[in-house]
């Protein structure tokens, strides 16, 4: 029997809550602690458990990818929220 629309949708979202809590999971082995590590020379992990201060800073080509939570920045006027479904890839120097 073919699956419906729905099912498959049902099936991709499952599929991706399931992967995300794996990137979670590793995560946490990685890094059990708030705070910064590097694994592997050029890898930066970044656990926060709560919400920080603001922190001015000029942010070097990167790619980030959210686990759990969120985070924002500001560039000039604009704000740009990243989270789990959704990242973020700086490609030059910008001042956030």
């Amino acid at each position: 029997m073919d699956s419906t629309p729905l099912q498959q949708f049902e099936r991709e979202a499952h599929r991706a809550q399931a992967s995300r809590d794996e990137l979670v999971e590793l995560i946490a082995r990685a890094i059990r602690e708030d705070g910064t590590v590097e694994p592997l020379k050029g890898l930066h992990l970044n656990r926060a458990s709560s919400p920080r201060e603001p922190l001015h800073s000029v942010y070097d080509p990167v790619f980030c990818v959210i686990g759990q939570g969120s985070k924002e920045i500001f560039l000039n006027n604009e704000r740009y929220q990243y989270d789990p479904c959704h990242y973020l890839l700086v490609t030059a120097e910008l001042p956030l």
